[in-house]
């Protein structure tokens, strides 16, 4: 009995019984939204929509990311975040047509017929959105350490890391970074997706209420503008929510630095780690919301040393809160086989090909010590 509860417990679970309530509501708020000329009821029936359309590509995205393609050496890990890139996509488009709709209303003004059934069915969907934020309510919250919003994922099978300090040792040096770079809480981009549709659902059900309650039991001249008036209100709130939503999603795709990691500290402490003589190559980026990977070239002494000093940069930077990490080491030594000079930073496996085609191919093009205003390489003398 337990086994089969648990099939139809967490994230799963939330989700149907989502969808299962927004796509009748939908299909209710259509018919009266059309059948009463009421525009408030029209858009939040489209974003009702939009929720469906949501959810179901929440729900496929959470159904394909564990799946392995011979394709794709990452799988579709980064299924769920191009879901939640869609989602945002489909709410900037509501946005825009609720906006134009409304100027037209504004130029034109329409009668609204059975403002009391308009506000049956708005009360009825405040509810309904009312429920949906409680299913789906530990994912809003926010955070005061950064601009960013986070959602803690309480339906991730991933706990969050503990807030943790890290020590970097070398010969004469302890140092203490930063704890703010060091927490990472798990976060899902398609589960916060969804509540900001669910909030602004409720948002938009109780403008509906509040054009009704004012065209049912006003004579104000001005009433059947309120209607689109609400409706633009209704749309600055939307585009508030939908932003952080845009920005992170995008910033995942784009491989960009993790928003709460400074990139050019972690460089500094990682060149401080005892064993490691400097550093080049040195790549940071978000795989998905929760999964953070890191890639470095680090010369070392000689090969006997490396086993310790990788391990001493592993562990820097697990308790950086990167937990998948590739590091191509390079040593002193070999430098007493070559016949001509190389510079401390240079990388000494590069491709065999020198020429300019094969330099413009690598991921950082020619290393330097400063490219654009960027550290590309770093030497700590000891």
């Amino acid at each position: 009995m337990k086994e089969a509860m648990g099939r139809y417990t967490g994230k799963k679970c939330r989700l149907i019984t989502m969808l299962s309530m927004t796509s009748l509501f939908f299909l209710i708020e259509i018919l009266v939204g059309y059948g009463t000329n009421s525009m408030a009821l029209i858009a939040d029936s489209f974003h009702m929509l939009n929720d469906v359309t949501a959810l179901v590509i929440t729900m496929l995205s959470i159904k394909m990311a564990p799946k392995k393609w011979s394709k794709n050496t990452y799988g579709f890990a980064r299924a769920e975040v191009l879901g939640a890139l869609i989602n945002a996509v489909f709410l900037a488009a509501l946005c825009f047509s609720i906006t134009v709709e409304a100027i037209k209303r504004f130029i034109e003004a329409e009668e609204i017929s059975e403002p009391k059934l308009i506000l049956v069915v708005g009360a009825i969907g405040l509810v309904v959105n009312i429920l949906g934020m409680c299913l789906f309510h530990e994912h809003g919250g926010h955070s005061n350490n950064s601009k960013k919003v986070t959602f803690s994922s309480a339906v991730s099978n991933l706990e969050d890391d503990e807030a943790q300090n890290s020590f970097i040792k070398s010969e004469n040096i302890m140092m203490t970074t930063n704890d703010s770079n060091n927490l990472r809480s798990s976060s899902n981009l398609n589960m916060r997706g969804i509540f900001l549709h669910v909030m602004a659902d409720a948002l938009g059900s109780v403008v509906v209420v509040i054009s009704a309650l004012v065209v049912w039991l006003t004579e104000w001249e001005y009433k059947f503008y309120l209607d689109p008036a609400l409706s633009l209100m209704l749309v600055f709130i939307i585009a508030h929510s939908l932003w952080p939503l845009l920005r992170d999603s995008s910033l995942i795709l784009l491989q960009t630095v993790p928003t709460n990691m400074k990139l050019e500290v972690i460089q500094e402490n990682l060149a401080k780690v005892d064993g490691v003589l400097s550093i080049h190559e040195f790549h940071l980026w978000q795989l998905t919301d929760e999964r953070i990977i890191a890639s470095v070239h680090i010369r070392c002494r000689d090969i006997s040393e490396f086993m310790t000093t990788a391990q001493n940069v592993t562990t820097f930077f697990h308790n950086e809160g990167v937990h998948s990490v590739t590091i191509q080491p390079e040593f002193n030594d070999l430098t007493k086989a070559m016949t001509h000079e190389t510079s401390v930073n240079e990388c000494l496996l590069r491709c065999p090909n020198t020429g300019v085609s094969c330099t413009q191919a690598t991921c950082c093009g020619p290393v330097t010590s400063e490219t654009n205003g960027e550290v590309k390489s770093l030497t700590v003398v000891r």
